[in-house]
């Protein structure tokens, strides 16, 4: 009797401890990518509103639970700045030649430093909004910038989502106007962007 109690009880413990390793969040990671994907911008010009669109974008959203049962989370979003178009060819020409002069800085990147969510959220057909810190690079200068962004999870993505003002001054550019069409600030930033899960990689 007391060697059943012994195995019950040892048992009772094997079950306890199996059921928390089966209970342990997993590592998320996944890649944004450019189909499924919509980056787009409004600069408030003179008479109306220039709008532009960033067709090549790519990045890796990483999570890992720490023993501390917090999550470290780092992001990374690239937009192929030689890509980018206003459907003007001219303007869109000198968009990549002087203002952002592509040949010297192919990229606009943003890097998070710090992300605040509830990824126990985080399971097909839940919505929920995270608080994203990070720098976002234009022109070879990185700038701090903080926003919500909106997650949606569905069964075989997930789908980022929100907007956010851009100073185009801030960042030392050259004064995007063109003849009579005179430009202000702030640029408006939208974004929506399709991620899928990616092979594993640490954070």
């Amino acid at each position: 009797m007391t060697l059943m109690r012994g195995w019950g009880s040892r048992a009772t413990l094997f079950l306890l401890a199996a059921t928390c390793v089966a209970g342990e969040p997993e590592a998320l990671h996944y890649r944004v990518v450019s189909a499924g994907s919509e980056l787009r911008w409004e600069l408030p010009a003179t008479l109306h509103t220039v709008h532009g669109t960033a067709p090549q974008v790519e990045g890796t959203v990483d999570a890992e639970p720490t023993p501390g049962g917090e999550w470290r989370i780092r992001s990374r979003i690239a937009a192929a700045a030689s890509a980018m178009a206003t459907g003007n060819a001219s303007r869109d020409r000198t968009m990549r030649e002087k203002v952002l002069e592509t040949d010297r800085f192919p990229e606009i990147v943003f890097e998070s430093r710090r992300i605040v969510a509830d990824l126990a959220r985080f399971r097909p057909g839940q919505r929920f909004t995270v608080e994203v810190s990070g720098d976002l690079t234009v022109h070879g200068k990185a700038l701090p910038v903080r926003l919500p962004v909106d997650v949606e999870v569905l069964s075989d993505h997930a789908v980022l989502s929100g907007s956010f003002p851009l100073s185009w001054k801030a960042y030392d550019l050259a004064d995007p106007s063109f003849g009579i069409i005179r430009v202000r600030e702030p640029l408006k930033v939208l974004f929506r962007l399709n991620a899928v899960p990616g092979s594993n990689r640490p954070v």
